[in-house]
């Protein structure tokens, strides 16, 4: 669906957007008109959809009902805000589950809230759309990285077209579950998740230009938010943070040095992602050392900023 929004005419709307990822299912509520974008709230909930996805092909029960629960709680909030439009999107996890129509269903016979899942490809395109429409000056290419839980979205872009993009399998839940098994984490543990992620990267776009690196996702803003101790989720201090590869070497050091219970404890990192952002990081970290990037700029804006964009203003055609 599309809805055509006129500056001119002066419509303004209150939308929500629900991304629904392998590990968390994030809210942005904005009041919108034109090709404007003004959030007024946002919410992230660590749900871990894909629990367990890779070895059961299914949604467990459990992970169906955090998710279940989540999106009521968000629903009560678009209704107590006055959020005429809502549109929700599901990724990796509902892509791969064999049961994600049961979850589907549910959402939309209990809650009467529609979910489209969404290919890797709109994914990409969702990411990359956030990204330029917040850094709407800049001249060179921009290259945007989005790890998730289930899979990774790598694009290449100059303006508002998307030159070459990749979606692969790599994911912070994904690999922790499949190499990460240890606590603390064993070397071949480690090493055999470096190589698995290197030698997927072979297959990411490159560029004969200079670029911009910008990372978007969970895993980017914790990164950030542990690199500056913070004691909350900070916005402010977050978007637009420059996240050096050297710094996220050393970040790579520490997770890999401490155990579950002795990660939790680290400043500015939630505990709840204290499992899986070894993975995550070090997706990012190889990113960067294959393509040469000293550092890279933290975004807050991700696929649900894309998806309002895309689906109030129907300038956009991909």
């Amino acid at each position: 669906m599309l809805l055509s929004l006129d500056r001119k005419q002066g419509i303004s709307l209150r939308v929500a957007s629900i991304d629904i990822g392998t590990n968390t299912i994030l809210l942005l509520i904005a009041q919108v008109g034109g090709r404007t974008l003004e959030p007024l709230s946002e919410t992230e909930t660590i749900v871990r959809l894909g629990e367990n996805l890779q070895k059961t092909g299914v949604i467990s029960p459990e992970a169906m009902d955090r998710g279940f629960q989540t999106l009521a709680r968000y629903l009560e909030w678009c209704h107590a805000m006055g959020v005429q439009k809502i549109f929700a999107v599901g990724t990796s996890a509902l892509r791969e589950a064999k049961n994600s129509e049961v979850f589907i269903k549910l959402v939309k016979d209990k809650l009467d809230l529609s979910i489209e899942i969404i290919s890797g490809e709109e994914e990409a395109q969702l990411s990359f759309l956030a990204v330029v429409m917040d850094l709407k000056d800049s001249k060179e290419s921009i290259f945007v990285v989005d790890v998730g839980g289930g899979s990774t979205e790598f694009i290449l872009g100059k303006g508002e077209r998307i030159e070459q993009w990749a979606s692969l399998p790599l994911g912070s839940v994904r690999f922790t579950e499949q190499f990460l098994l240890s606590n603390p984490v064993r070397e071949g543990e480690w090493d055999g998740m470096e190589r698995e992620i290197r030698k997927s990267l072979v297959h990411i776009p490159r560029s004969g230009e200079p670029f911009s690196m910008v990372a978007v996702g969970g895993t980017a803003t914790t990164l950030a938010s542990v690199e500056q101790g913070l004691d909350k989720f900070d916005f402010e201090k977050i978007h637009h943070f420059l996240l050096t590869r050297e710094a996220l070497g050393k970040q790579l050091l520490t997770y890999r040095s401490k155990t579950l219970e002795e990660r939790r404890k680290i400043p500015g990192l939630p505990p709840a992602r204290a499992d899986v952002i070894p993975a995550g990081g070090t997706i990012l970290y190889i990113t960067m050392e294959e393509l040469n990037c000293p550092s890279t700029l933290i975004s807050c804006h991700g696929i649900r900023y894309g998806l309002l964009y895309k689906r109030l203003n129907s300038n956009f055609r991909f």
